[in-house]
Parts: structure tokens; sequence; C-alpha cells
């Protein structure tokens, strides 16, 4: 651009020294007519003015005699024998020198102060380079530009934003894993407690009964199966909060989908005379990971059951609509209060004085495989009356 604009202006001065040239000329021509006809007032002035009119100031042997007069009186070709025309000469070299001096100038200020910014976007780089390094990652970049060092800018900010992401989820699956081995270790301290309390008792007292005996090994066997279910949600858990757990959706009738549930929980529903109502539109289609729902209708299922007295009955009613298909899970327990609702989906969470057996870790998990599948878990309750569990999957 400043090259541009140079050229235009040297074009600009070129076209005024021609101008001014040309003035001084025709000043000159006048003035040597003029002294012409002083000299000799006979000459014909029409023969003159046709003399400038020819093109012999091309005329070879009209030169050639011109020069042979000038130098009989000390003029040669390389002198100037008008001073007009050396005072255009200078000033025609000495504009041409300032103009050449002012452009160098500008030239050399642009290149300055290019190198400049060059070097500062250089230096800037390899600062936030020793940032990344220190894993440091705020990086604030506006590159709008096309050059080379704006391109380098630019991939470098699309580096560390991925760099920040990438440490946040792992500074979050750190969190993850330790608050899954934290949990687990909470919750296995006391049956492992209880455990070695039993085995110490068969241990030191060879003589106890077979009935006790008997007893302490059901116990035995009723933690180590607790223990190990714990665990294994807990690791399915820790998967699903880590994103290492891919679904795999497939199409499945509402039927087919909830028959091997229902199944499962048969004996636990007979051993407390618990009836399972199933009802409303099952041949709808579902398309979801059957696995991994069905895992989650089982601990929502069993939750129910598990709060319903006996005799009761826990009823699972299916509604479909072109945008989602809701099944709802109803008991006839002793209901939740309002205060405990929003925490029944926290990892061992257990309402207050409920006689549940468990460590409250089933809902939790059924909460994170739903959502995880794009569905909604949500939960109404009338203390007395039940509650509710409404598992909505979205089409």
């Amino acid at each position: 651009m400043l090259v541009i604009l140079g050229l235009g202006f040297w074009l600009f001065l070129c076209h005024q020294f021609a101008n001014s040239y040309r003035t001084a000329t025709n000043s000159e021509t006048a003035a040597l007519i003029g002294n012409i006809l002083e000299a000799a007032p006979e000459f014909d002035r029409e023969e003159l003015i046709q003399i400038l009119r020819d093109n012999s100031f091309s005329d070879t042997e009209a030169v050639e005699l011109g020069d042979a007069v000038l130098e009989q009186y000390g003029y040669f070709p390389t002198d100037y024998a008008s001073p007009h025309a050396e005072n255009v000469a200078v000033r025609i070299c000495l504009a041409g020198g300032i103009i050449i001096a002012v452009l160098t100038a500008v030239l050399m200020v642009y290149f300055i102060l290019l190198d400049y910014r060059r070097e500062h976007r250089i230096r800037k780089l390899i600062s936030y380079l020793q940032d990344l390094n220190q894993h440091i990652y705020d990086l604030r970049l506006n590159e709008n530009s096309e050059d080379e060092l704006s391109l380098l800018t630019n991939e470098l900010y699309k580096i560390t934003v991925s760099l920040k992401e990438a440490a946040e989820l792992n500074q979050k699956h750190r969190q993850n894993l330790e608050t899954a081995l934290t949990d687990i270790s909470h919750q296995l301290r006391t049956p492992l407690t209880s455990l070695k309390i039993m085995v110490d008792n068969i241990y030191d007292d060879p003589d106890m009964s077979p009935a006790v005996r008997q007893d302490f090994l059901r116990s035995i066997n009723h933690q180590i199966d607790s223990m190990s279910e714990l665990v294994t949600t807990l690791l399915h858990l820790a998967q699903f909060d880590n994103g290492s757990i891919k679904l795999c959706p497939q199409p499945v009738s509402v039927r087919a989908f909830l028959a091997p549930v229902l199944e499962s929980l048969a004996v636990l529903a007979d051993l407390s005379d618990i009836n399972l109502e199933l009802s409303g539109a099952l041949d709808t289609e579902l398309n979801l990971d059957v696995r991994w729902q069905r895992e989650a209708l089982t601990n929502i299922i069993k939750n129910c059951i598990e709060h319903t007295p006996n005799g009761g009955k826990v009823r699972i009613a299916v509604d479909a609509c072109p945008l989602f298909v809701r099944i709802d899970i109803s008991d006839e327990g002793e209901g939740i209060k309002k205060s405990d609702l929003k925490r029944i989906f926290q990892r061992f969470y257990r309402v207050p004085g409920s006689q549940d057996s468990g460590v409250g870790i089933g809902l939790a998990f059924a909460k994170t495989v739903v959502e995880a599948a794009n569905g909604q878990i949500t939960v109404r309750s009338t203390p007395k009356k039940g509650t509710k569990f409404s598992v909505t999957y979205f089409s």
C-alpha cells in the first residue's frame, strides 16, 4: 500500500515538473524569438514560426549545425546553454532525491514497525506456550488476518481450548473417582466389620449350636451379596460418570422391555405378597439400550416393592404419544416428605426413618442411566398415600 502511494506521489510530481519544464521551455523559446527579431527585424516572422512548427528538432543536420555553432562559443553537448534548463534539471534531481529519501524513510519505518509487531506477537505466543506448560489455559486471542502468525495463533487457540476441555474433563473424572472410592470405602466398612465379628464368633466358639452357626452363615452370605451388588452398582456409576459406557439403542416393545424386569422381581414381590400390576400402551415401541434401562427400571420398581406394605400393589402404567413414552411406577407405601423429595436421587441418601435395608444407591443409579439415554425421571409423593416415579423416554 505504501509503495502504491509512493508511486502515485512520484507520478504526480513528475507531471508537475513536466508542466514546469514545458512552461520554462516555452518562455525560453519566446525570449529567443524576441531576441532574434530585435537583432534582425527584417527576419520574416511567419517563416520563423514555420520553422518552430516543423519537426526540425529531430533533423540531424540541423542539430549538428547548432552543436557546431555552440561549440565555437564554448558550449558543448554536456553543458547547459540555457540557465532555465539547468535550473529545471537541478530541481528535478533534487525533487527526485527528496522523494527517494522520503520513500526510503517511510519504508524503513514501516518495516521496523512490522518487525517490531511481529516480534511482539512472537513473544506473546512464547508466553502463551509457557503458560500452557504451567497448565494455565487463560488464552484470549482475536486474530482475523490471514498471515502465517495469525494462522499459527488460531491453531494455538484451538489447541488451548482442547487442552482446557481435556483438563476439565480429567479433573471431573478424578473427582468422580475420588468420590466413588470414598463412597465404596464408607459403604463397605460397616458390612466388613459385621462380617469380621461373625466370623470371629464362629472361629472362637467351636461349641456354637448348629442353629446359631447357620444364622451367622446365612447373615454372612447376605452381607456378601449386598456388598457384591453395591460394588457392581458403584462401578457402573463410575463408568457412566467417566463416559466409558456407550449406550446402544435398539427397537423393543414396552411389553418385551418390562417382562424380564417383572420376572426378576417376582420372587421379591411374592415374599411380601405384593401384586405387580402392569397396564397401558404395552405394544408401543421404544428405542433404547435394553440392558441398562432394564437395570434402571429394576431399581425403581424394587424400591417401590420394598416400601409397599404386605398385601399391597405396585402399579406400572405406560402412557405413549408421538413425542414420548412415559412409564409411571406407583406404590402404596408410607410416602416421602416434601423436604426429602429433592434428595432421594442423591447417592447414599436414605429417607430418615425408612425401614429399607439398602444403602441409597439404586435410585441414583437409575437417574444416571435414564438421563444418559436423554430420558427424564421425576417423583411425586404424598405422605401416608404412596409415591409415584415417572420415567419418560423422548422420541
